[in-house]
């Protein structure tokens, strides 16, 4: 069964040709089968690519076997290559973002070989290659077949000071520490005392404010002893509330356990 330039299939016989050359036409001579045939040719791709795809390749479930290494940009590559590409890929991955690494997301749940950082126990076998990188520093575990990895639910990472001299001296690495502020301070003036109360005030200063002035008559016809009631409240001064903490937003921190 011939087919033109453009990959179209056609039918040897031409019935109408037969008739007009008063050749008889026999059933023998057609049939549906080779119709139908000619169409399915018609639609399928030709080896030799002469022309190109006009819509998919459905393959119907089966698979493309034995298909060559590919050699040029233009070519499809087949398994092997993707697999040898893939390979690669991670390699790149895990030398670039190495097991212990952590990381700040919007994700609230575990993915691919990243977990929330929130303390949980892990296997020292299955993820030998975080336990070798950070060991026993976040927790024990049971001391003997597991390891905690860290907890940042709810606290900032602070960068280990390292002899730099700027946090606690001889602070661990890994270890946690407690909220806390620089001390506030602030004064006030002493009780005065003179003929008819007081004359003069000292201005309180920081947290320290003057709530009310007092006099405290110590006897008929003598000096009077004058005063000040006095409170303090660190609100005067900074913002406060229940911890002490710059602006912020609340995200994970994940750490990566295994390769990818």
């Amino acid at each position: 069964m011939p087919y033109d330039s453009q990959g179209n299939f056609s039918r040897i016989h031409n019935w109408e040709d037969d008739r007009l050359n008063n050749i008889d036409i026999v059933t023998d001579h057609h049939d549906a089968e080779d119709d139908n045939f000619a169409e399915g040719l018609n639609i399928a791709f030709l080896r030799d690519g002469r022309i190109p795809m006009e819509g998919d390749l459905n393959m119907g479930a089966f698979k493309i076997k034995n298909v060559a290494k590919a050699t040029y940009d233009d070519e499809a590559v087949n398994k092997e290559q993707l697999d040898e590409k893939e390979a690669s890929i991670k390699e790149f991955i895990n030398a670039f973002i190495p097991v212990g690494d952590v990381k700040i997301s919007a994700a609230q749940e575990d993915h691919d070989v990243w977990m929330i950082m929130d303390g949980r126990e892990l296997s020292r076998t299955e993820y030998a290659d975080l336990y070798a990188v950070v060991g026993t520093t976040f927790g024990e575990g049971n001391k003997v077949t597991t390891f905690n990895i860290p907890d940042a639910r709810g606290v900032f990472i602070r960068g280990f000071d390292n002899g730099r001299g700027m946090d606690d001296s001889g602070r661990t690495f890994g270890s946690y520490q407690e909220d806390r502020i620089q001390n506030i301070t602030g004064t006030f003036s002493a009780v005065r005392t003179g003929m008819g109360g007081i004359s003069s005030y000292d201005t309180p200063t920081g947290p320290f404010n003057r709530d009310s002035d007092f006099n405290a008559r110590i006897q008929t016809g003598e000096n009077d002893a004058a005063g000040s009631n006095y409170s303090f409240d660190v609100s005067r001064a900074v913002r406060t509330g229940t911890e002490t903490a710059p602006k912020n937003i609340a995200l994970n921190y994940f750490i990566k356990v295994k390769e990818a």
